[in-house]
């Protein structure tokens, strides 16, 4: 039985033909790339999240494995059912079992669903996840906000969260050359009491990053729409650095029923 649920009555959903329904018929198609759309809303989907050059450049610098090693930890890690909250294009999701993803962004979905044939992808929100209750032994959560009552929810007894958050140190080489006064990033957990904190990780390596490909991760960061363009320009006179990343991987887990 599928563990996707019914956005708007939220009954189970079954595949019927090309399509998911629920028992009271409410109808939603799968797309050609494979994908399904369990978003309410009344908007255009293309319109919400991520834009499609935006999504197609992270992707695009993804693909060059700068993040290879957080990807790596935490590929090590996935057991049993695995759900990626705000998946993104997929870059996480190197798993040979069943896997769900989703993400706000159609987009997003879009190249998740063309690059992880073998995955599960739909669009929806974190804040109303349309999966069953404790369907999941494992979910991603990177860079994203943090809803801990859905969280709780779709986990399973003693299941894990792996929330993901900068280090100290990430993109510091970046931040010197734009900035005039860099600041180091906090590494504060979000707060939560329905899970609990049992570990923190650190992932952190240098990687040698082209001109190019450093200016195009800092239009992917919330730095590029806060920062003066004459500061912004000063990226463009790099040739190649060593870049710092720096990875705080949060290790939630959910309390068995006693």
């Amino acid at each position: 039985m599928s563990v996707l649920i019914c956005p708007v009555c939220r009954e189970n959903l079954e595949k019927v033909n090309n399509s998911l329904k629920c028992k009271n018929n409410h109808c939603f198609d799968y797309s050609k790339e494979g994908y399904v759309n369990l978003l309410r809303t009344s908007k255009n989907g293309d319109k919400i999240g991520d834009s499609k050059d935006s999504a197609r450049a992270r992707h695009s610098f993804l693909a060059k494995d700068y993040y290879k090693c957080l990807r790596d930890f935490l590929c090590a890690r996935m057991k049993g059912r695995v759900v990626d909250i705000c998946c993104g294009e997929g870059y996480y999701d190197e798993y040979n079992a069943e896997l769900y993803g989703f993400d706000i962004s159609k987009e997003m979905i879009r190249l998740a669903s063309k690059s992880r044939k073998e995955h599960t992808y739909f669009v929806a929100s974190l804040v109303d996840i349309p999966v069953c209750d404790c369907a999941f032994d494992t979910a991603l959560h990177l860079f994203a906000p943090f809803d801990e009552k859905e969280f709780s929810r779709i986990l399973k007894p003693n299941g894990t969260l792996y929330s993901v958050i900068p280090g100290e140190e990430h993109l510091i080489e970046m931040k010197n050359i734009v900035y005039d006064e860099p600041y180091k990033n906090d590494e504060k957990a979000p707060e939560t009491n329905l899970l609990n904190l049992v570990n923190r990780h650190r992932v952190k390596r240098k990687v040698k990053i082209s001109g190019e490909d450093l200016f195009e991760l800092f239009s992917m960061t919330p730095y590029f729409y806060r920062t003066h363009s004459e500061n912004t320009a000063r990226l463009k006179s790099v040739d190649e650095i060593e870049l710092t990343v720096d990875f705080i991987i949060l290790e939630y887990r959910k309390a068995e029923v006693k």
